[in-house]
């Protein structure tokens, strides 16, 4: 059955059709102010995700470059056997000092060199046994960076740049 036309050549508007477009506006109107509330949603969460992303990477940034700082306690070194907290929580390291009789103290003028040679020393080895007579030589990790931890001694973080804020300690700020 095809619709009946009226003079203009338009369908002819039967009640059947006009309840028909009736039906459809009131749809429309019913779900459009909920159409409109998620694409505003979907709007504000990309938009917002984008700006998060957007300041952390020059939060990251800013930090890395601004939180670089100068070693001010030379008494002592840590030296850290790896970038990783252990089940406890803390790092697995060790602390040095070199004595110097004259200055009636110690300062560590390298901290690098020296955990280095403890490295050499094996103390970072799992079966190292700090009283025994000799010992195997250790592997010296081919990536070591000098961090700054809170109060001005130096770490030294076995991994590559940027390794010093992933463990939350200042890199050595070198000028």
């Amino acid at each position: 059955m095809s619709p009946a036309y009226d003079r203009d050549d338009m369908p002819e508007m039967t009640t059947a059709r006009t309840d028909a477009i009736r039906d459809a506006l009131m749809t429309s109107i019913r779900t459009e102010p909920e159409r409109k509330r998620r694409t505003l949603r979907r709007r504000f969460a990309l938009w917002g995700g984008i700006g998060i992303l957007a300041i952390g990477g020059v939060a990251t940034a800013a930090t890395a470059v601004v939180s670089a700082q100068h070693v001010t306690n030379t008494d002592g070194v840590y030296c850290f056997a790896s970038a990783e907290r252990g089940a406890n929580g803390e790092f697995d390291m060790s602390g040095a000092t070199m004595y110097d009789p004259e200055a009636h103290g110690g300062r560590v003028e390298n901290a690098l060199e020296m955990c280095r040679m403890m490295w050499r020393q094996g103390v970072f080895d799992k079966d190292h046994d700090p009283l025994a007579a000799t010992s195997a030589p250790g592997r010296v990790p081919a990536d070591l960076q000098v961090c700054v931890m809170s109060d001005g001694t130096a770490a030294v973080v076995p991994g590559r740049p940027g390794v010093c804020q992933a463990v939350g300690l200042a890199p050595e700020k070198t000028d």
